[in-house]
């Protein structure tokens, strides 16, 4: 329904598109007009035919920032096909057979343009103010330091309430009598997703690696993980690239949990550490 609703809608829009010229006042035309620097264009210009080449390079600079005096107008069919140089500035376009459809080119003969090589349309030729971190430090108002601020009264504070996210853990975190029934090498299933895999290393946490508490390194059975063993710079275990996971030993059941097609599988999950 949706797709029948669009196309009733792309008939309505277009359904005059070839009458579009046939209300032009006696004695104008409308063309589409195109820069040899820019890839702007701009369409349906409606311009009188007794304007003179001259006059319409002028009205031309307005569009493209190009001097009169650089401007070379080639005139094109409506099918990009040249026909002609308007060369004469003296010469009314009427003179050159100027037709509703048709394309006037121009072709910028500056050598110092400002719009040569995209200076006025490319972005990443703007060179843009980058302040150094010992600078931006230095602002007593700086969100930065405003938000440093209010993490140290409230190390889990956020900008907005609803992304705040405390540890689960906080209180009271797993220990080693949490990984006590999860020996290494035995087949287990994680949650959420049901995930099956092998137990490839437990744990505790490293400052800098893995946060405080218990953890179960384990090797997927297909690539629903996120690294490969390793966090920063070191392999607690190894395993093929996104086939490992750093899981809570909540999360893991350890049993008979033969391997499971990939359709069958869901790798969400919040509850996994990567880095």
């Amino acid at each position: 329904m949706a797709a029948l609703d669009m196309g009733t809608l792309k008939h309505y829009v277009v359904a005059e598109d070839h009458l579009q010229n046939e209300q032009l006042a006696q004695g104008t035309v409308s063309l589409l007009i195109t820069h040899s620097n820019l890839q702007q264009q701009w369409p349906e210009i409606r311009i009188d035919l007794h304007t003179t080449v001259g006059a319409l390079k002028d009205r031309l600079y307005r569009h493209g920032g190009t001097g009169s005096g650089f401007q070379k107008l080639i005139l094109k069919s409506s099918s990009k096909e040249p026909l002609c140089e308007l060369s004469d500035d003296t010469k009314m376009l009427g003179f050159y057979g100027v037709q509703s459809g048709m394309e006037v080119h121009i072709v910028d003969t500056d050598p110092y343009s400002y719009s040569k090589d995209g200076g006025l349309e490319n972005v990443n030729l703007v060179v843009k103010y980058v302040m150094a971190d010992e600078d931006y430090a230095k602002r007593p108002n700086a969100l930065r330091n405003y938000k440093n601020k209010m993490r140290e009264k409230d190390p889990y504070w956020t900008f907005l309430p609803e992304n705040r996210r405390e540890p689960k853990y906080k209180d009271k975190l797993p220990g080693p009598e949490s990984v006590k029934d999860i020996p290494v090498g035995a087949r287990c299933e994680v949650q959420p997703g049901s995930r099956r895999g092998v137990v490839s290393w437990t744990g505790e946490g490293e400052e800098g690696y893995l946060l405080a508490g218990y953890w179960v390194g384990v090797t997927f059975d297909e690539p629903l993980g996120k690294n490969d063993g390793s966090i920063k710079d070191k392999q607690f275990f190894t395993c093929p690239k996104n086939y490992g996971a750093f899981v809570r030993p909540d999360r893991v059941n350890v049993g008979d949990f033969p391997e499971l097609d990939l359709d069958d599988l869901d790798s969400d999950s919040d509850e996994e550490y990567t880095l």
